[in-house]
């Protein structure tokens, strides 16, 4: 076989792993996104598909709260990127470790990175995601005017480079900074376009964070019955995916809805220990602290009232 006809196929066989990889990812089996991405590296792929595979695996490993291996293939896929001159690959892969970053409530690490990733980016695509995250760090650090302009600009990237996908997970985060920032009614109307582009695009995973934002929003305005019919969706499927970090956040949401509807402060309880046990499992310290202050919260109410009724 002639060396460039047999490179060619070994070409067309590592960009059909990424492919594969890809979908499993957005459907949320992560276990096989992993299994073609390492068969893509294991497939004599170009540096550009090496690359590629490895800041996707970081990405899958960053889903899974695996910190450390998150960190070295990301790092691995920059110092290729730097090696062949790929700064848009290179601003990907630091993007990865951004998120992870800011999951671990790294904030000041995670915005030094984004922002020299934002001078790497080449694309609309690559600099949309950038935006995104350090909006999504702002808005996190209660940074609201911040973090609006970022979403806003992000936005405006993803529409330019027609990169739906990135469009959908920027308008999730705005609905979910929205409700942050007490304005549940925009996080509503924001919240639908992103729940409808979801859809559209068939994007599981995202479509769920936003229903899990959603559902946090009806929740706010009293509409508890919308607000647990897309709690059970969204929670039967990060249960099934065992994605503990989103189970975690579902259940504080469901404790937020016992305490607003009911009354039942047992039921809350409950749910925040459970949210709390998952979050100090994958490490997300701002959600356990945010827990732990409200099952603090939620003990105190309770003892007072037994206090009452002696």
């Amino acid at each position: 076989m002639e060396p460039t006809l047999e490179r060619t196929r070994a070409l067309s066989a590592a960009r059909a792993h990424l492919d594969r990889g890809f979908r499993f990812e957005q459907a949320g089996s992560l276990a096989r996104a992993l299994e073609e991405y390492h068969d893509a590296l294991a497939s004599r792929p170009q540096p550009v598909e090496e690359i590629e595979a490895r800041l996707r695996i970081a990405r899958v490993y960053r889903t899974m709260a695996a910190w450390d291996l998150c960190r070295a293939e990301s790092e691995t896929a920059i110092r290729l990127a730097h090696q062949h001159h790929e700064d848009d690959l290179a601003a990907e892969a630091m993007n990865v470790q951004v998120g992870a970053l800011q999951v671990q409530g790294f904030y000041d690490q995670a915005d030094d990175l984004g922002r020299r990733a934002v001078g790497l980016a080449r694309s609309a695509r690559v600099r949309g995601i950038t935006l995104q995250n350090l909006g999504r760090s702002a808005a996190e650090q209660g940074k609201f005017d911040e973090s609006d302009d970022l979403f806003a600009q992000s936005i405006d990237a993803f529409r330019s480079a027609n990169y739906d996908i990135g469009l959908a997970v920027a308008l999730t985060n705005a609905a979910k900074a929205a409700l942050d920032r007490g304005d549940a009614t925009r996080a509503v109307n924001v919240g639908r376009e992103a729940i409808a582009l979801a859809r559209r695009l068939n994007q599981l995973d995202v479509l769920l964070t936003a229903v899990q934002n959603q559902a946090a929003a009806f929740a706010s305005v009293g509409d508890h019955d919308s607000a647990e019919a897309l709690l059970t969706e969204a929670l039967g499927h990060f249960t099934s995916a065992r994605n503990l970090l989103r189970q975690a956040e579902c259940l504080e949401i469901m404790g937020q809805m016992s305490e607003a509807r009911s009354g039942d402060p047992e039921t809350a309880r409950r749910c925040y220990e459970r949210a709390r046990e998952l979050a100090n499992a994958v490490g997300d310290r701002p959600l356990a602290e945010r827990l732990a202050k409200r099952l603090g919260s939620v003990l105190s109410e309770s003892e007072t009232a037994d206090k009452r009724s002696d």
